[in-house]
């Protein structure tokens, strides 16, 4: 159960000062832990804040208590703390309009620093959406391009935990936006969170604005944390923190809001199986004297497990390397992996420079297809040694291709793909066509035809396992059978003909239960219980014994 609670407060104390007032907002914790956000009212000490959704749910149900913190809005994200109160949410929701003291530990005298007011509370009926499109706005931010110039922002967003929410050091990539050239005001397109990627609503997000720079050395503009239901259940207003200039004069490197956060279906990495991707580099550094160098392309998960070896490119510091298939399978969507450029010799190979990233990255490459390529041995002023572009990338929703099953001998060997020449839309599209896979309001008929074909219905039965040469398909022994499935659908090999009921009608005078003749005898075109067959239409491996 979800409510939408119309809230005010009454008197506030100052926190700017004699003559100031305060910019306050409201954070509702449980146990702890933020499940409600309310926007901030600047300059006002009787304010009443938009509705501030509270889901009962992610409190532990109505009998459990939740902490109602207010604040003072601080441009240093140094927010000063005005007063708090702990109540029951079933008490809280009974009592409307009652005013509730605002309290404040720290002060010497204890008294009330204003009194928090609930005038209504709407159900909220809404069932959880499973992905929102949010849409990012940031405002003055940081040159990065020198006094007279400007910036080229763009968004990286991380959790610091897994999909199943337990916390870790390690950063999760989640989605990035486009760059947006010379702009100190930029409006990003719509970007698809799901809550799936995030870890839940309420996993930490990590959000740092970047200056891109074309070689691929992006600049930190700031940074800051969030939730995912606190960017799409209020409006709130994120300082950007650069953390090597915090300081006496320092405030902030601009703000971070959301315009609009609509509900809307997830895109569907988290349900392919495969991508097929092809790759390039650029100046990539000489490693030959007296020739260029002839790069190969390694994928490496972990220190020692190769997941695919391009063939080397004789000659070419900018080489185009052939399309090849990696499984999400062996990858893993968020595992940070290395791509290693190499100089083939004749001898040792050398090494060029590498870079890293997970698939689930590499699914965003239309917002920028460019990664810097960096050799820490290299002599000079940087490390760059090339860069590394993705050329083409398409992802399915499938396993391997039959390539890829054709036995260990295939093993790192780039495979055919097994469908046609028409692909899915590419991932990581600003704003998806209708009717794309992924994308809203959709149905069977919607998804590619060599998708479709491939995906058996909700409600049929377990689909047979299709023929290969290592497993023979085996039917019932001299029971002829139709297809109850559409030739769109999946076909049972177990399929009787006829429908049960029909046959059962058909059976004739007898014993009855309701339809159901208890003494029928089979046909004599059906199944023989007392006749053994014969020995030539028994399947080949049947005789031997």
């Amino acid at each position: 159960m979800k409510y939408q609670l119309h809230c005010s407060a009454v008197k506030l104390a100052r926190k700017d000062g004699l003559f100031g007032k305060s910019d306050p907002f409201v954070i509702i914790k449980s146990y702890g832990k933020p499940v409600g956000f309310s926007n901030v009212v600047m300059k006002n000490l009787n304010p009443f804040w938009d509705p501030i959704e509270l889901d009962v749910d992610a409190c532990g149900g109505p009998h459990e208590s939740i902490t109602i913190e207010v604040f003072d809005f601080d441009s240093d994200a140094k927010h000063d703390f005005i007063g708090s109160f702990t109540v029951p949410i079933q008490e809280f929701i009974r009592n409307l309009n009652k005013k509730y003291p605002l309290m404040n530990s720290s002060l010497k005298k204890q008294k009330p620093q204003g009194h928090f007011v609930l005038t209504r509370a709407d159900v909220d009926n809404r069932p959880n959406a499973l992905a929102y499109s949010v849409h990012f706005v940031g405002k003055s931010l940081a040159r990065k391009d020198g006094l007279l110039g400007k910036s080229d922002p763009f968004l990286m967003i991380y959790t610091n935990g897994n999909i199943q929410g337990q916390s870790s050091d390690k950063l999760i990539f989640v989605a990035k936006t486009e760059w947006i050239k010379d702009s100190l005001n930029p409006v990003w397109d719509p970007l698809t969170l799901s809550v799936h990627s995030c870890g839940g609503l309420d996993m930490e997000l990590l959000i740092r604005a970047y200056d891109y720079d074309s070689d691929g050395g992006h600049d930190l503009i700031g940074a800051c944390t969030t939730t995912l239901r606190q960017l799409v259940t209020s409006k709130p207003t994120l300082l950007l923190i650069d953390q090597k200039k915090v300081g006496k004069l320092y405030n902030n490197s601009g703000t971070l809001s959301v315009g609009t956060a609509p509900p809307t279906q997830p895109l569907y990495d988290d349900n392919i199986g495969r991508i097929n991707i092809q790759f390039r580099a650029k100046k990539l550094d000489n490693k030959d004297t007296f020739s260029k160098s002839d790069p190969y392309l390694k994928i490496m998960k972990g220190d020692s497990f190769t997941l695919h070896t391009t063939p080397h490119i004789k000659n070419d510091l900018n080489p185009v390397w052939p399309a090849f298939d990696l499984l999400v399978s062996e990858c893993g969507l968020t595992e940070v992996l290395t791509f290693e450029v190499w100089d083939h010799d004749s001898g040792s190979d050398d090494f060029i420079g590498s870079c890293a990233m997970s698939l689930r990255h590499l699914l965003f490459w239309e917002k920028n297809p460019a990664w810097r390529l960096k050799n820490p041995k290299r002599r000079g002023l940087t490390q760059n040694s090339g860069m590394l572009e993705v050329v083409s990338l398409n992802p399915y929703a499938s396993g391997p291709s039959a390539g890829a099953m054709a036995g260990p001998a295939m093993a790192g060997v780039p495979y055919a793909s097994q469908y046609g020449t028409s692909h899915p839309p590419a991932y990581g599209t600003a704003q998806p066509q209708p009717g794309a896979y992924g994308t809203a309001a959709r149905n069977a008929n919607e998804f590619p035809s060599h998708i479709n074909a491939n995906i058996p219905q909700q409600g049929t039965a377990a689909p047979a396992i299709n023929a290969s040469p290592l497993m023979p398909q085996q039917q019932p022994h001299n029971v002829p059978y139709q297809s109850q499935y559409t030739t769109n659908a999946m076909t049972s090999q177990y399929s009787p003909q006829g429908s049960s009921r029909e046959g059962m009608q058909a059976a004739g005078a007898g014993t009855q239960v309701g339809d159901i003749s208890l003494q029928k005898q089979p046909e004599p075109y059906g199944i023989s219980l007392n006749k053994k067959p014969e020995a030539s239409s028994l399947p080949s491996y049947a005789t031997n014994y």
